[in-house]
């Protein structure tokens, strides 16, 4: 089956941004067992484990990564399947992964809040313009 290459470069972001997310939860889970093994997470109160604030920070991360990042796969999935993953649409995907990519770096490193919040703003902007080109690519279709 030949698929055209925006379709391509589109499944590929995909799978970039998946990779994302499944090497966050390896570094997670790496961490967490790590920090338990070398008696460095507590118990709370109520019993559940409490680690170093460097992997509260990465758990936030990961948390992160199921909010904006879900509405980014839908929206590609639902333009592919409407027809409305175009070259922009898939340079768009990209750029959007690039900046979940520069995101989950500073949350897990430096979180300088600011720089943080700016890589989201432009993360969540880009995923509102797919968003509304798939909704412009449907109005635009001539009904049957």
């Amino acid at each position: 089956m030949v698929f055209p290459a925006a379709h391509v470069t589109l499944f590929y972001a995909m799978i970039a941004q998946a990779a994302l997310v499944i090497s966050l939860l390896f570094a997670l889970g790496i961490g967490r067992f790590r920090a338990a093994s070398k008696g460095r997470a507590k118990r709370g109160p109520d019993g559940a484990l409490i680690f170093p604030q460097k992997l509260i920070q990465l758990s936030d991360c990961v948390n992160n990564q199921f909010q904006v990042p879900s509405l980014f796969f839908v929206a590609a999935l639902l333009a592919l399947h409407v027809g409305a993953a175009g070259p922009v649409f898939a340079i768009l995907a990209w750029v959007f992964v690039i900046f979940r990519v520069v995101h989950a770096v500073i949350f897990a490193t430096t979180n300088v809040i600011l720089h943080r919040f700016l890589a989201f703003v432009v993360g969540a902007l880009i995923v509102l313009v797919m968003w509304v080109m798939i909704l412009v690519h449907l109005l635009t279709i001539p009904a049957i």
